[in-house]
């Protein structure tokens, strides 16, 4: 998991990174989340696409893009915050994360 993201698909499938965000989706809301690259800003932009109408993805958004023209990091985030913003945690199918990893892949 990335923050707003997910990693590509080259090495499994869209059933197993759906299972393993299954299993983070289980987590606290507040379980810190550090993940190794800061692609938050264009995860952000992405996921804004394919969830146009959700607010907290919007404020999400905002928050990014000043953290980052202010040279702040945005990571790490929280299993809350990515519950409630990141399209592949959010997919309610294994055949929905693979399609939203494909329009991000083509992205």
């Amino acid at each position: 998991m990335f923050a707003m993201g997910c990693g590509r698909l080259f090495e499994g499938t869209a059933e197993q990174m759906f299972a393993n965000m299954q299993q983070l989706a289980t987590l606290d809301d507040a379980t810190r989340v550090y993940c190794a690259h800061e692609y938050t800003l264009s995860n952000a932009r992405f996921a804004v696409t394919v969830d146009p109408g959700n607010e907290a993805l919007a404020a999400r958004l905002a928050a990014v893009e000043s953290a980052r023209a202010a040279g702040e990091a945005t990571v790490p985030t929280t299993i809350g915050a990515e519950r409630a913003t990141n399209p592949f945690l959010r997919a309610p199918t294994a055949a929905e994360l693979g399609r939203i990893r494909a329009l991000k892949d083509a992205a």
